[in-house]
């Protein structure tokens, strides 16, 4: 298994009680884990567990989880009628009848079915335990989905950082091959403008000279920590684990250590080699910020 990218979509649908339901899950890049659950107000009660559900499976990235429900037909409404309401209308009705001498017609009591508020058709009740299990279950299915395109991400993120770490290691070649030819070519330099002026020296002097230079532009520890850092770097992209953080950090002391080396290079070849190296580490940089 390889790293997982933090980007990614996934989809859902099914039923929740009497309603056709649809679960839309997409995820992009964040430094922590951060859930937001948008549901209706009728399954609001499942939030919890939906959101409990999400930090179960992801590590890190912002996760959106927005739910849908429809009507599935007329079992998903019910009728409501306000009896006291009805009651209170037809004993009106009687109350009217006897008033005006006329005789009461219990049959005529339906027409008040009619009367504002006295009847509603809502949507039908849906059990807590019931919709939490079914919810949950398609976000399950949702998240699938989403994880699958994060992971499919995730290897072209590591085959593209595969291919910076290459070049990087291929730059550190030539820089820890190139360092004693600057020492060299500093000592020739001097015998140069040691030549010109006609002067003599003392070669002894010369010598602590060149390797008082020597000892300030030495970049073997550098050379040594950056390698060691495109190792683990390497060896992370492999790791099945979440390691996005742990990728921030390496990239973090890549980068000291390239621009300490920069700070020493008096070679034109050696600065060279750096330029590229600080462009290889801001491209994995960039590619760790999309890392899980």
């Amino acid at each position: 298994m390889s790293i997982r990218s933090m980007t990614g979509f996934g989809r859902a649908e099914g039923r929740v009680g009497p309603y056709d339901a649809v679960v839309e899950a997409k995820s992009v890049n964040h430094r922590f884990l951060e859930v937001s659950v948008r549901l209706p107000r009728d399954v609001a009660f499942a939030e919890m567990a939906v959101r409990d559900r999400v930090k179960a499976r992801l590590h890190r990235g912002r996760v959106d989880i927005a739910v849908s429900l429809s009507s599935a037909g007329t079992e998903a409404q019910e009728v409501a009628v306000d009896w006291g309401l009805i009651e209170a209308l037809v004993e009106a009705d009687r109350a009217l009848s006897a008033k005006l001498g006329i005789e009461f017609d219990p049959s005529g009591a339906r027409q008040w079915l009619t009367f504002p508020g006295a009847v509603t058709v809502r949507p039908a009740a849906v059990a807590e335990d019931e919709a939490v299990s079914c919810l949950v279950r398609l976000v399950d299915v949702a998240l699938d989905g989403l994880i699958h395109m994060r992971e499919r991400e995730g290897l072209n993120l590591a085959e593209a950082c595969e291919s910076y770490l290459d070049e990087a290691e291929s730059r550190l070649r030539a820089v820890r091959e190139r360092a004693p030819a600057s020492v060299a070519s500093y000592r020739a330099s001097l015998w140069a403008r040691v030549a010109e002026l006609g002067a003599s020296v003392d070669e002894a002097r010369l010598a602590q000279e060149v390797a008082l230079f020597a000892d300030r532009i030495a970049i073997d520890e550098e050379l040594v920590r950056l390698e060691a850092h495109v190792k683990a770097f390497r060896s992370d992209l492999r790791r099945s684990e979440p390691v996005g953080r742990r990728l921030d950090f390496i990239v973090q002391e890549m980068h000291r250590e390239v621009n300490t080396i920069a700070s020493k290079s008096q070679d034109a070849q050696i600065s060279q080699h750096v330029v590229e190296m600080k462009a290889l580490v801001e491209k994995l940089r960039e590619q760790a910020q999309n890392v899980e």
